[in-house]
């Protein structure tokens, strides 16, 4: 009697055992996006703008920028204040440009689909040209190689919208 009464409550422990397994939670999308903008924990990741275009009253043209804006370096820290920098290349503006252009603080929405840069540190000539990129900017795609933005501006109830290419470096 008692060894029907064991192998019972071992059925049962199997049992529990068994239904209490589940495959793990995926991976949250904004912890995702974050690892490839800005790599694992604790890492950084750097970034240069290769293209862009802006779409206004239904045209769209490239986005022509100064060849010294071109090889400046979009930092993204994966660390616990998610840390932004924006540095220049090696090519200033002007001579007199500081290195770090503007700094501050990245985010995604919940769902990774918007990639927020709270810049709080602007310098330099070029502070006023980038200030832009400092608003949400709807994640077009994101790899461990491109990242492509789109950013909406409202200048006076005409809507820009400037598609932004970066590749990592």
């Amino acid at each position: 009697m008692r060894l029907i009464k064991y192998f019972h409550l071992a059925i049962c422990v199997m049992l529990v055992t068994l239904l209490s397994c589940k495959e793990d939670d995926p991976e949250p999308a904004y912890e995702l996006k974050a690892r490839l903008l800005a790599g694992a924990k604790g890492a950084s990741k750097n970034w240069s703008l290769t293209s862009a275009t802006v779409t206004f009253e239904g045209d769209t043209e490239p986005f022509e920028f100064d060849p010294c804006f071109l090889d400046n370096v979009y930092k993204f820290t994966n660390n616990a204040t998610q840390d932004y920098e924006l540095t220049e290349g090696l090519t200033k503006c002007a001579t007199d440009a500081p290195t770090i252009v503007e700094s501050g603080n990245w985010s995604f929405t919940s769902d990774g689909e918007i990639l927020i840069v709270l810049t709080y540190n602007f310098t330099g000539s070029d502070a006023v040209i980038f200030a832009f990129l400092a608003r949400p900017a709807i994640v077009k795609e994101l790899t461990e190689d491109s990242l492509k933005l789109e950013i909406e501006l409202d200048l006076d109830g005409e809507i820009e919208i400037y598609n932004l290419n970066f590749e990592a470096n």
